[in-house]
């Protein structure tokens, strides 16, 4: 009878404690179908995606082949992402570039759903009621839906900065935790300007709050730690191309142009209400409710000694993307985390406060779910991509053909399964064509747009004829391209033709 007691009464106590790992594990599925199935409806794994992931893929496929990033070629970021793709780029020896591609897509999607697991495990020790709230609405944020669909800088970036905040407990009381896990947490965050330069802010946040809450050594050895980690990355790289390394990675990137891009717009990316846009009026209301709750829940969070990092997060991430020379899509993605963990933190703090009233914590977080559902309820329809692409049927026909192939978007080359041909026939190697807008810094032409950017105009068309043959899929004179730079290329003979792509056959003459 002791025994069947015991049993009766070690029920409620199992069901209490599984719920959190299934609620984590919800999220962890709800995160990958959200990705999957976005990319499905879109230009699937075998599309033509972003762009910037075509570049990052074709980078790592020339590492693996022997080239090096910034001497053999242009990269406008750190060599983290070309290390992290480098396996699946060797994965393309046995499989082929597009189906190794797909590989990386699916792991970036996994990856997308670990980041939501550890939004929760971030805020776990203040509150697993807020924490599964928090992996809930990373989840099912349109920003880290994006940049976690195929492979972007932004995905491993979150997963760092979220790792060094679980190693380091931040949010919770310390206990447990040795110099051991700083150093461990301080090398994962070293990791993440080794992706991207903008994680220099991430590193030092967190190494500003260890040292307020933990103190100077806990805080020396995160940072020591993360200058090694990102030195040990980088340096061999710099070491083979100083000045190359130094003007791609930092004097482009400083020097973009300013682009005149509406306030509203941004926020509607960062906040993750594009879905609404469709609605008139109604996209308004949500967008000012949601600024409403993120600037109010910041508010909250900066009232916790625990909670200010989050805080801390959020406006120091949100102020970068807000006040950025450029706006591109996928930097939404670096506020997804802080806003998923502010919000959760904000929700702990409320829970709290009103923990008198038996009634209100649980209604305040069925109210958090409800809203977060409603809130991604558009997101059921998102189309990640709309460029699918006729890879095989124009890689058998560029593969008959011989010779180089030139493109102004290299997951065409990928998809076509050619870049290691190319690469095994000496043909120049170039992965981001447009990168080098940006790069020519000492062009008279640099802050004007590429149509107006004569330099680059000519270094594009005198690239399409070092090839045998090219297909231009990203500029027209829509996008880059000049009027005299499109004729030109429309007047090249066609080769081959398929679903809207044309592969043409570059001429000496005419431009």
């Amino acid at each position: 009878m002791t025994i069947a007691r015991e049993i009766d009464h070690a029920g409620p106590v199992v069901r209490r404690h599984l719920w959190f790992p299934c609620a984590l594990a919800a999220a962890f599925g709800l995160a990958v179908a959200a990705r999957l199935g976005g990319t499905l409806r879109g230009s699937g794994l075998y599309g033509l995606g972003n762009y910037d992931d075509g570049v990052h893929f074709a980078a790592a496929l020339g590492l693996v082949n022997g080239l090096l990033p910034y001497r053999d070629f242009l990269l406008l970021h750190p060599p983290g992402v070309v290390l992290a793709l480098a396996p699946f780029a060797a994965l393309s020896w046995w499989v082929g570039e597009p189906n190794a591609m797909a590989a990386a897509r699916l792991s970036w999607i996994v990856l997308g759903g670990a980041n939501a697991v550890l939004c929760g495990l971030t805020l776990r020790p203040l509150s697993r009621v807020a924490a599964a709230v928090a992996a809930l609405f990373y989840a099912l944020s349109f920003g880290a839906m994006y940049v976690e669909h195929t492979t972007l800088l932004e995905a491993p970036a979150t997963t760092v900065l979220l790792l060094g905040l679980v190693l380091t407990r931040l949010l919770g009381s310390g206990s447990g935790i040795r110099d051991r896990h700083y150093l461990v947490a301080g090398a994962l965050l070293g990791l993440s300007p080794a992706l991207k330069i903008w994680g220099v802010v991430a590193v030092l946040v967190v190494v500003l709050a260890v040292a307020a809450r933990r103190g100077r050594r806990p805080a020396a050895l995160t940072l020591g730690a993360a200058l090694a980690s990102c030195t040990a990355l980088c340096l061999p790289f710099f070491l083979t191309a100083p000045g190359e390394m130094w003007r791609m990675v930092v004097v482009a990137q400083l020097g973009r142009r300013r682009t005149i891009e509406p306030v509203p717009g941004r926020l509607d990316d960062v906040l993750g209400v594009r879905g609404w846009s469709a609605a008139g009026g109604q996209w308004t209301a949500v967008l000012l409710a949601v600024l409403l709750i993120v600037l109010g829940s910041t508010a909250l969070c900066l009232l916790r000694s625990e909670l200010r990092v989050v805080a801390a997060l959020m406006i120091s991430h949100g102020a970068l993307v807000m006040t950025t020379p450029m706006w591109f899509l996928h930097y939404a993605g670096l506020t997804a985390a802080p806003m998923a963990l502010t919000v959760g933190g904000a929700l702990a703090v409320v829970m709290a406060r009103t923990r008198p009233v038996r009634w209100l914590p649980p209604a305040l977080a069925a109210s958090a779910v409800l809203g977060t559902l409603v809130l991604a309820w558009p997101l059921r329809d998102v189309h990640l991509g709309d460029k699918q692409f006729p890879g095989a049927q124009l890689g058998t026909v560029a593969a008959d053909f011989g010779g180089c192939t030139t493109t102004d978007w290299p997951m065409t080359l990928i998809q076509m399964d050619l870049v290691q041909t190319d690469i095994d026939r000496g043909c120049r190697f170039v992965v981001d064509l447009g990168g080098y807008s940006y790069y020519l810094v000492d062009s008279p032409y640099h802050q004007e747009s590429r149509r107006k950017n004569e330099d680059w105009q000519a270094l594009a068309l005198e690239y399409y004829r070092s090839g045998d043959a090219v297909i231009s899929v990203r500029f027209s004179t829509a996008s880059g391209f000049s009027r005299r730079t499109a004729e030109t290329l429309k007047g090249w003979p066609v080769i081959a033709a398929a679903d809207g792509y044309v592969i043409r056959r570059p001429e000496v003459g005419g431009g």
